[in-house]
């Protein structure tokens, strides 16, 4: 129950009294509870130690009065509960006794009458304490909003102080990233300088192994059709072997066969043979002679034929030389002509130029004077020229100045840049400074709360301390209202901030993303030229080695081959040159064999003949053919 319940209902009885008096001091005990709560809070919060024993001391002196008031209601308390004692043992001992008399009517009557004055001085006394604590709960309760809109304040007033220092957190860790970004963009602009010259280089390494990949292939269709002309040649080779051996077996067989038929035709001509040798041996000696003799003539011929030929040689170039004399002098007596006539024309000329001269000598002594004076200006505009020459170096120092101006002026917009960032960096520090005026201003709050509580009077105190508090807060909601819109701005820079730093960690992602993408092209293209290398070069060494080992293969066998061939040669020479001399010696067999054989049938008719004139003639006849048979 509230008090101002308790004053409302009406305190008869026993019941009643006990129940106001419990709750009475259950609502003192809650209001100094809150009372010591509220000031703990706020001298844990903000208050020194001499402010909390002045504070003290004066909430002491302005509860004198009300203590005393306390001390009465519980001294009128005690009186009561000693009078309801005392009425209740009268009350027992009337009940214990039956008897009434009228003594006992008249004490019982004046202790209840007593003891219904000590209720109603407790129930002024009452009232008394519960309006004195309605006014204590009115002016605490103004306290404890005044301090909860303090601690609310102090609250916004730390928010705004961390949500600054988030920010500058958040703007450092921003300037840093910017910075790692630029670095980031820089490396990344190398990497893609780097990743173009590493393109042009694998371009370049490309295109130089496409163009050896095309001279091996121009160098291995060279091999392979050197190759199939090699094999062509093989194959034609093999067919001459065959058919050489074809005609080896061929002429072996003649031979064979040849063999047979001269070892019995030598076995017959051998005779004949050595019969024919001494004729043979003369014929031999004769035609020594007359090879001899033709040597001679054709010595003598050939002798004869250079010795015509040099007459015809020199007679042609006594020709000559006779044709080229008679140019010379034709073209000697043409010159002389061109010389008379030039020399005529010369001398009139010269007689000319001599009376030129003679005028001209004249003009030139004018013309001396004018060349002075021109050599005069001459040299001035020398002068002038070196002076221009001079100015024209002023002008470049002057433009070398203004290139430093420049520079220097790039030095001092970096500087200035500088000077922003300072600026920046003091208007944080500035509003680090406002949250510290904040804090002081909050400061200056609590002493005021503190004289308010130090005051007399309560109600006055208060109420002009709820008015200052009042506009105190207005300013202080005016100064929040700033730092919410420094906030804001602060947010939306921030923002702004943010959203760049997004587009260029877009730009960069995209940038990165594009960077890898070409590096995995690249890297890509790479391992696919690498292993075209590999695989051409290794084909290329293959082929290279097998092109090789066919090469010395087809070599030994071609040199084989040639040997065999050069062997089936020689032995062809050979067995041509023994079939041809077996030839002509069959021949010479044959041939004198058919001569033999004429002489024989000669011999046979001249027989005839004889015997047939020597039966017919008889003796002489016959001793002529005996004598011509002996000859």
């Amino acid at each position: 129950m509230s008090p101002e319940n308790d004053l409302q209902s009406p305190s008869l009885g026993f019941s009643s009294t006990r129940d106001d008096l419990t709750m009475s001091c259950g609502d003192l005990d809650s209001s100094h509870e809150l009372g010591r709560r509220s000031r703990a809070r706020s001298s844990l919060q903000t208050r020194t130690p001499e402010a909390d024993i002045s504070c003290h001391g004066d909430f002491a002196s302005g509860k004198s009065p009300f203590l005393k008031i306390l001390m009465d209601a519980e001294a009128a308390a005690n009186s009561a509960a000693i009078q309801l004692v005392s009425f209740k043992d009268a009350m027992e001992d009337e009940f214990a006794d039956s008897r009434h008399s009228a003594v006992d009517k008249r004490r019982i009557t004046r202790q209840r009458g007593l003891l219904l004055e000590k209720l109603e001085d407790f129930k002024r006394i009452n009232k008394s304490v519960r309006q004195k604590l309605k006014r204590l709960q009115e002016a605490e309760a103004s306290r404890t909003d005044a301090d909860q809109q303090i601690d609310i304040l102090l609250k916004k007033i730390t928010l705004a102080e961390s949500e600054n220092e988030h920010l500058k957190r958040d703007l450092s860790e921003t300037e840093r990233r910017v910075e790692e970004l630029m670095d980031l963009r820089k490396e990344e602009q190398g990497n893609i300088k780097t990743a173009v010259h590493m393109t042009k280089s694998v371009e370049a390494t490309r295109v130089h192994l496409q163009g050896q990949l095309h001279n091996k292939e121009a160098e291995n269709n060279r091999l392979t059709a050197q190759l199939r002309i090699l094999e062509r040649t093989l194959t034609e080779q093999k067919m001459e072997i065959d058919d050489l051996r074809g005609s080896i077996t061929s002429l072996t067989d003649k031979a064979a066969q040849d063999k047979e038929s001269l070892k019995k035709a030598t076995r017959a001509q051998k005779q004949r043979a050595e019969r024919f040798e001494a004729a043979i041996e003369k014929c031999y000696e004769q035609l020594k002679e007359k090879d001899s003799q033709l040597a001679n003539a054709r010595l003598e011929r050939e002798s004869r034929r250079r010795q015509k030929e040099q007459m015809t040689d020199e007679k042609d170039k006594l020709d000559a030389h006779v044709e080229l004399l008679k140019s010379q002098i034709a073209d000697l007596t043409a010159r002389l002509q061109r010389e008379k006539c030039e020399l005529t024309a010369a001398n009139e000329t010269v007689m000319q130029r001599v009376e030129k001269l003679s005028t001209e000598n004249g003009d030139l002594s004018v013309n001396n004077a004018a060349l002075k004076v021109s050599v005069a200006q001459l040299e001035q505009q020398l002068d002038d020229c070196e002076s221009a020459l001079i100015e024209e170096k002023v002008v470049s120092q002057e433009r070398k100045h203004q290139a430093e101006q420049s520079q220097y002026q790039v030095t001092e917009l970096q500087a200035e840049i500088e000077d922003l960032r300072i600026k920046y960096a003091n208007i944080l520090k500035e509003t680090e400074e406002m949250c510290d005026g904040k804090s002081t201003t909050a400061d200056k709050m609590e002493s005021q709360t503190k004289l308010l509580s130090s005051s007399m009077e309560m109600k006055e105190s208060i109420h002009e301390a709820n008015l200052q508090l009042q506009e105190k807060l207005n300013s202080l909601q005016k100064q929040m209202d700033k730092l919410q819109q420094e906030n804001l701005e602060l947010v939306r820079r921030l923002a702004a901030q943010e959203e760049a730093l997004s587009y260029s960690n877009r730009q960069l992602d995209q940038r990165s993303t594009e960077c890898q993408a070409l590096s995995r092209q690249l890297e890509a293209a790479l391992s696919d030229v690498k292993q075209q290398v590999n695989k051409v070069t290794d084909q290329a060494h293959s082929r290279e080695e097998a092109l090789s080992t066919k090469i010395l293969e087809l070599e030994a066998e071609k040199s084989r081959r040639d040997n065999e061939l050069r062997l089936l040669r020689q032995s062809k020479l050979t067995a041509e040159r023994q079939f041809e001399v077996r030839l002509k010696d069959l021949q010479l067999s044959l041939d004198q064999s058919e001569s033999h054989k004429q002489s024989i049938q000669n011999y046979v008719d001249f027989l005839k003949n004889s015997y047939k004139t020597m039966f017919d003639e008889g003796l002489q006849t016959s001793t002529f053919g005996s004598s011509y048979f002996l000859k």
